[in-house]
């Protein structure tokens, strides 16, 4: 096998390597151990398809008797593969004829095409696209009119494996040469028969009927052109439900050839005989040596010849190349979604807060700002690739921050001390937030938000201080700890809290306007992530009553807010 074919499977094989590479690590939301083990399997694959691809290509050429060697072409002409009846004659034992306008190649029998065409696509791959077919019948050779009809039945399964091998039909033309008095020539493209004599110029097939004596002739070559439409053509243009119609670009056939064996009844004397009543004698003609080929045929078929880059493998890399960008595109657009979903909930969180509570506004706002400093530093260092193919809303999330955390106001300041005694205040009786610490009790498998069974007993003792009234909402945040990627983290933490919300909803019959869900995932950690005690103190569920007019409004009644309790659960992830 060539270099060049190795180099053209190497470099396939590359093209479509980097482009999966390119999707799995700048798109995909999935850890990092999983893109380097997918990384492995795609290089041992690619390995193994250039290995296969190479061994398959090498025992194709050892073993291909349809295999040839053929020099680089030095004409951009059509390159027809000759192949059915009386090749010999035709190529007098030479495998190929080279004209200015094209090149002629001896293709054997029907059923050989696809063997051709393939080495030469492995061989030279711009050719293909300079290839046509032309299938020689000799009628006066066939005694079985079903024998011919099964070899064009041939020739339509191999134009189709030729259509799906290179991408495109390639013209087909068909030539007959029939017994009878001598004729150029004649070839039919369309509904116009031009007559091409050797060496001078083409004419009408009327013009040249009314020459010499070739009116004498129209007989005979009335009856040919039946035997080609309604033999031929018939069988080619059949509708089949295994293999489709064959077009043919043109017929090309002449009248001179010699019946190799008189006293048999050929297919075309059968033919002449009871259309006409005429047997043909049997003359022995001379040809001429440059008039074996219909060359007048190569001008036609010239247009329909182009050299092209690659073949069924480009087509290939080129379609997962556009699978990938697709699919790019689509993990972008969901990437994008997730960033406004995180930033949107710390907005509603915010929104959430009264102004007097500062402790957990504090806490709200510098979620905030680290938004507005990661939104800023994309905006000047460029956003990551895996935004960049979707609508990312950079602009307008900075924008939407901003505006926030310029709604904030600082808490007074204390006064300052002064020499007048004031009598101290008896103390303001202060709610004490009541906190459920379960400690052995787990109401989730690890890496799951659905509750377990188990849990119902605990939720129902650990919640039974939570009770919806008009103008408090009950805000559900949920923590994991920092196992695990960002994204996955905070997807789980809200699902959990989802479920927890959706359990309280179901069971109290609480209204939907009553919660607020939030997912904070490993970004607001109780302690440190340097234990296992300290990763199970953050892996939890937080359910707080805030402050809010409109939430759980009854109708008709006005309920002014009040300070409330929080009661916190930590819930092992």
């Amino acid at each position: 096998m060539r270099k060049s074919v190795i180099l053209s499977v190497v470099l396939h094989t590359l093209a479509g390597f980097a482009a999966l590479l390119w999707l799995l690590w700048y798109f995909m939301p999935v850890s990092n151990a999983f893109k380097s083990l997918a990384t492995l399997m795609l290089a041992m694959l690619a390995g193994w398809l250039v290995w296969k691809n190479c061994r398959y290509r090498t025992q194709q050429a050892k073993g291909s008797d349809a295999f040839i060697d053929l020099p680089l072409l030095d004409t951009q002409g059509p390159v027809v593969l000759v192949c059915g009846d009386g090749l010999d004659a035709i190529f007098q034992g030479q495998p190929l004829r080279k004209t200015a306008q094209g090149w002629w190649l001896h293709a054997g029998d029907v059923d050989q095409l696809t063997g051709m065409v393939r080495s030469i696509q492995e061989q030279q791959p711009r050719q293909v696209g300079q290839l046509s077919v032309m299938y020689v019948c000799l009628p006066d050779q066939h005694q079985d009119e079903a024998v011919l009809r099964s070899a064009l039945k041939t020739l339509r399964q191999q134009i189709k494996q030729l259509s799906a091998l290179t991408g495109f039909t390639p013209p087909v033309v068909v030539s007959c040469e029939f017994s009878g008095p001598q004729t150029p020539w004649m070839m039919v493209r369309g509904n116009k028969p031009v007559v091409c004599p050797a060496n001078e110029s083409p004419q009408a097939l009327i013009d040249w009927q009314q020459s010499e004596d070739n009116l004498a002739m129209l007989a005979v070559l009335s009856q040919a052109f039946g035997f080609i439409r309604e033999t031929l053509l018939d069988e080619l243009d059949k509708a089949d439900r295994l293999t489709p119609p064959v077009r043919t670009f043109a017929v090309v056939l002449r009248l001179g050839a010699t019946n190799a064996d008189p006293a048999a009844q050929s297919v075309w004397s059968d033919w002449l005989f009871r259309r006409t009543c005429l047997q043909l004698p049997c003359v022995t003609a001379v040809s001429d040596p440059g008039n074996r080929f219909p060359d007048a045929v190569l001008p036609l078929l010239a247009p329909f010849a182009a050299p092209v880059q690659g073949g069924q493998r480009t087509r290939y890399v080129v379609f997962l190349m556009w699978l990938c960008a697709l699919v790019a595109l689509g993990f972008s657009a969901l990437n994008n979604r997730d960033l406004i979903r995180e930033i949107g909930a710390d907005l509603q969180r915010w929104s959430a807060i009264p102004m007097d509570h500062y402790t957990p506004k504090a806490q709200s706002l510098e979620a905030l700002k680290r938004h507005v400093l990661k939104v800023e530093r994309w905006h000047r260092q460029g956003e990551p690739m895996r935004y960049s193919l979707g609508y990312y809303p950079g602009y307008r999330l900075w924008l939407t921050l901003q505006q926030a955390i310029d709604t904030y106001i600082p808490p007074p300041a204390l006064p300052q001390a002064i020499n007048t005694y004031v009598p101290p205040s008896p103390p303001e009786h202060k709610p004490v937030s009541q906190i459920v610490r379960l400690d052995s009790l787990s109401l989730f498998d690890t890496g799951r938000w659905q509750l377990k069974a188990s849990s119902i007993g605990v939720l129902v003792k650990a919640l039974a201080g939570i009770n919806a009234k008009p103008g408090w909402l009950i805000v559900v945040a949920g923590h994991t700890d920092d196992v695990g990627d960002d994204k996955s983290n905070q997807r789980l933490s809200r699902q959990r809290a989802e479920s927890v919300r959706d359990w309280m909803r179901d069971t109290g019959e609480v209204q939907e306007s009553c919660f607020a869900v939030q997912g904070y995932g490993e970004s607001r950690p109780l302690k440190l992530n340097d234990s296992d005690a300290h990763r199970a103190a953050n892996r939890r569920v937080e359910i707080s009553l805030v402050p809010q007019a409109d939430a759980c409004q009854v109708p008709g009644k006005t309920t002014s807010p009040a300070k409330g309790d929080v009661i916190t659960s930590e819930m092992e992830k």
